[in-house]
């Protein structure tokens, strides 16, 4: 029987089975935000995004996920499918459409999560296909086409936004805490913050540490989004130096 490590409070635990991690985060020893190594992807993720879990998860809100059936003949950007993850809760269904309206008015943001039925796992917006630049691009010209007001309803990215692996550290004039610096674009950047307890919209100090072609860099920066301690934020204040590097990185990235 496969037996996996978790990783809660900072502290690995195992080997456990499947049906005994199942118990621990049903009894709460653990939650959904703690992580399980996931052989597969040689990469440690959140129990909440592991695929054998899914049903369980989506058992765990206090509002039941409510699929509505039957849309087969709705064009497939309006039919109602999509899932987003609040506060710990579920809030849907929404299109796609009005997801892209809500990326758009920020009611939404790429380091949120989001799923539907046909998906096996929970996922970040930014890692779903149908969120891509080209996918959202694509059904932009489409609608174009009909006239409607396009500009009204499409997100478009301003910038893009690659993998990163660099080590950090941020403080908010009271603490530090240390980072890894996950995804990064001249906007903003994607961070795994220890022991962070910010708020939405919170100002916070960033100091980057070089990783392979990004040099170190300094940005005051706001934060946009959290789910556990992952953070998106908004660079506010960065030298010009460092945006033309990461633009660079970023394009480099996500041309490849």
């Amino acid at each position: 029987m496969s037996t996996f490590y978790i990783a809660s409070q900072g502290q690995q635990q195992g080997p456990f089975t499947l049906q005994e991690i199942e118990v621990k985060l049903t009894s709460q020893k653990i939650n959904w935000h703690d992580y399980i190594y996931d052989d597969k992807a040689e990469d440690w993720v959140l129990l909440m995004e592991y695929a054998p879990f899914t049903v369980l998860f989506n058992s765990s809100f206090k509002t039941p996920l409510a699929v509505v059936k039957n849309q087969a003949d709705v064009d497939p950007a309006k039919q109602r499918i999509w899932f987003v993850l609040k506060q710990n809760n579920n809030y849907g269904p929404f299109s796609k459409l009005d997801l892209i309206q809500m990326l758009q008015s920020k009611a939404l943001h790429e380091f949120d999560f989001i799923w539907h039925e046909n998906m096996t796992s929970w996922k970040r917006l930014a890692e779903v296909n149908e969120f891509s630049v080209k996918e959202v691009k694509l059904l932009f010209e489409k609608h174009s086409k009909k006239k409607e007001a396009a500009d009204k309803v499409f997100f478009r990215r301003k910038f893009a936004r690659a993998k990163v692996d660099s080590l950090a550290i941020v403080h908010d004039k009271q603490k530090v805490y240390k980072s890894v610096g996950i995804e990064i674009s001249e906007g903003g950047a994607g961070l795994k913050i220890e022991d962070g307890k910010f708020e939405k919209d919170q100002q916070i100090y960033l100091h980057f540490k070089p990783a392979p072609e990004v040099p170190a860099f300094n940005a005051i920066c706001k934060i946009v989004s959290c789910k556990g301690d992952i953070y998106g934020v908004q660079f506010l204040k960065i030298s010009a130096a460092a945006k033309t590097y990461i633009g660079n990185y970023t394009k480099k990235k996500t041309a490849a």
